[in-house]
């Protein structure tokens, strides 16, 4: 069947079609009783409104391209929710695609959504992507997200990375904690330098070090981080304390830890970053920094939004601050708020 046009509608009401048109931008120039036919017009008629046509017309798709590595861990979802609560109370739709750390399939995704004229796009760059690897995007705003790009100046919205891996090793060597080590995340990832680099620096200040040996890379996936932790702890048995790049290379290290017959909280204390609904749920529950995901998702759609809209303001370069949050694998008590 072809499809019911806005000249279908103005023809079985008996009015023109700029009637029409203003019915559908909601025009107070047009009569109630004229709003109420050709609205029970359009439904009768199955009329279907040409986002793709009207988009022609005003360069604008209401559409928001977001690009992320992953959508299966609770952090990830947590950025993809909160940026479609405030794209979808701004009447703008998010165009979801997943990379999956492939840097070619980032680069399709990118240049297909630039195709389809989307208004802005939001990025989770996939690891190892180097600005010149990006498609020319024609103007279409870019704003990153939990990951940085050097070399790009484009707006920026993170946590502050620096200050939970500090806060995190600070807090295992408040428990004597003195062989601390990082685990997780990849060689070239922004977010893992800046989280390891908190931990190296509050051991620089207390006379200790994170060697090469006690930083360990790994995919922050949790079978990866349960080899990588077996080999560090069969390697080095002193070691103590454990921050962990993201909550779920956490649970990876806990199975190590459980594999080779030492106590978590005792033993080896550990602490995850990230702060996933699971670390408080987990048994022990898992200690962790927590980051604000879901305002980060927020405060990127708000930022792409305000640059689709025209907005010349210098580049932004927002860090939500993160929390540490104490609890049974690093020798604290369960919270009794906790189930």
């Amino acid at each position: 069947m072809a499809r019911v046009t806005l000249m279908d509608v103005a023809r079985h009401c008996g009015v023109s079609r700029a009637t029409v048109s203003l019915v559908l931008n909601d025009s107070p120039l047009v009569a109630e009783k004229t709003r109420d036919r050709v609205r029970q017009a359009m439904t009768e008629l199955g009329y279907v409104y040409n986002r793709a046509a009207a988009s022609l017309r005003t360069q604008h798709s209401d559409a928001i391209g977001v690009v992320l590595t992953n959508i299966t861990t609770p952090y990830f979802a947590e950025f993809a929710a909160g940026l479609q609560d405030t794209l979808t109370s701004s009447g703008t739709v998010p165009l979801l695609a997943v990379s999956g750390e492939d840097r070619e399939l980032q680069s399709r995704l990118v240049r297909s959504l630039v195709e389809r004229n989307v208004d802005g796009i939001v990025l989770v760059p996939a690891h190892g992507t180097k600005p010149s690897e990006l498609p020319d995007l024609l103007g279409t705003p870019l704003v990153l997200m939990a990951r940085r790009l050097n070399g790009l100046d484009v707006d920026y919205v993170g946590a502050q990375n620096r200050d939970g891996g500090y806060a995190a090793a600070e807090h295992l060597y408040s428990h004597g904690c003195r062989r601390i080590a990082f685990v997780g995340g990849f060689a070239d990832s922004s977010a893992r330098e800046e989280r390891a680099g908190g931990v190296a620096e509050f051991l620089n200040d207390y006379g200790l070090s994170l060697d090469s040996d006690h930083s360990v890379v790994c995919e922050p996936a949790r079978p990866q981080a349960r080899e990588a932790a077996l080999q560090l702890l069969t390697k080095d048995p002193e070691v103590d304390g454990i921050v962990c790049f993201s909550d779920v290379v956490a649970f990876g290290v806990l199975d190590a830890i459980a594999d080779i017959g030492r106590k978590v909280g005792s033993d080896v204390r550990v602490i995850g970053f990230d702060d996933v609904h699971d670390a408080g749920l987990n048994r022990p529950s898992l200690s962790s920094v927590a980051v604000p995901a879901r305002e980060t998702g927020r405060r990127a759609a708000q930022l792409v939004l305000e640059r689709a809209a025209g907005s010349a303001e210098p580049t932004v370069r927002e860090e939500f601050p993160t929390k540490l949050e104490p609890r049974e694998t690093c020798g604290c008590s369960r919270p009794q708020s906790l189930p």
